[in-house]
């Protein structure tokens, strides 16, 4: 059988223009490796430049954030450090708005002692362990920062009840409160700057959680120090 030449023509005409669009391809990209490889050296200088800005901005910025969610730790190291300054004015302070709301006695040994004080300053603990288990649910449904933000609010709640509350009660809640603010940060800070941080400064950032909390403890104790003196006490020394 004889098949008409007329009928291969297309194919073969077809082929052909396909070749050349795979050379003329292959010549386009062939032109653009080569005019990237001969840049010229002041566009490689103002590329590396601009990259180098944009670092730099990004890492102001997770620096900037970093420190901002540094409160929270910083108002943990407060509530941890802060039955020490403040414990002895709680027992024998005089009557007032600040006064004492722990009940205490004198030891054989001449110094003061309360349960409740003890009681007090540990219950901390029980609301970090709550706080703690409500955070990470909290921070995967309303993110990281969401979380950060609604530690404010028991913290709020906790140092209004300590600061006015005039009965063992009122400061027990306010301590406990405290507690559960100090375990919501804890867990959602660390993860926040983790998360945020660059690769080049993540290791230095993750020290800002332990930082804010050692000045935290440093503060009560400044605070402590500067104010105890001023406040009457029930004790006649």
């Amino acid at each position: 059988t004889v098949v008409p030449l007329g009928w291969r023509r297309p194919h073969a005409a077809l082929g052909a223009r396909n070749l050349t669009w795979r050379v003329m391809r292959e010549q386009d990209e062939a032109s653009d490796a080569s005019s990237a490889g001969t840049a010229s050296p002041a566009a490689s200088l103002l590329a590396a430049d601009t990259a180098g800005e944009a670092r730099t901005a990004g890492n102001l910025r997770a620096v900037a954030a970093a420190c901002i969610a540094g409160i929270g730790p910083f108002i943990f190291g407060y509530t941890l450090g802060f039955t020490s300054p403040a414990q002895l004015p709680m027992e024998v302070g005089a009557s007032g708005p600040f006064g004492a709301v722990l009940e205490s006695h004198l030891d054989a040994d001449g110094a003061v002692a309360s349960s409740q004080a003890a009681l007090f300053g540990s219950i901390v603990n029980v609301g970090a362990m709550l706080g703690a288990l409500v955070a990470g649910p909290l921070a995967d449904s309303i993110g990281r920062r969401l979380t950060i933000a609604a530690a404010a609010l028991p913290w709020i709640l906790a140092w209004s009840a300590i600061a006015f509350g005039r009965t063992f009660a009122e400061v027990l809640a306010g301590r406990l409160l405290s507690g559960v603010a100090v375990g919501v940060a804890s867990m959602a800070v660390p993860l926040y700057i983790s998360e945020t941080a660059p690769t080049s400064i993540r290791g230095a950032l993750g020290a800002v959680n332990q930082l804010a909390v050692t000045l935290g403890i440093f503060a009560v104790y400044l605070l402590g120090g500067l104010l105890q003196s001023q406040q009457p006490t029930n004790l006649m020394c």
